[in-house]
């Protein structure tokens, strides 16, 4: 994966701006995945039987399936407020 970074750059960045960098090219180059195999599966599904048809994360599994399901799956976790936080950090002793 080319991030496109010259050297100057990549010296001059935190170690989580160089993380968010690294994500968003997989999420981009993901995107491009999902355009192909949302084609191949228009043209499998033209040239088959309906019993036969595939959806396209069948046809080209990719990460971000599971990272769709996860996020919905979590969809539900609520950020601790300041009180729960403070009942944490004493009951691990701070």
């Amino acid at each position: 994966m080319n991030l496109g970074l010259s050297p100057n750059d990549f010296w001059d960045m935190t170690f989580l701006n160089y993380l968010r960098l690294v994500i968003h090219q997989a999420k981009k180059e993901a995107n491009e995945w999902e355009r192909t195999r949302v084609t191949l599966s228009y043209i499998l599904n033209t040239q088959v039987e309906k019993k036969h048809q595939k959806k396209p994360k069948d046809i080209l599994p990719l990460w971000t399936d599971n990272l769709a399901r996860l996020l919905k799956a979590n969809k539900k976790v609520e950020l601790p407020n300041k009180e729960d936080k403070e009942s944490m950090l004493k009951q691990v002793g701070k």
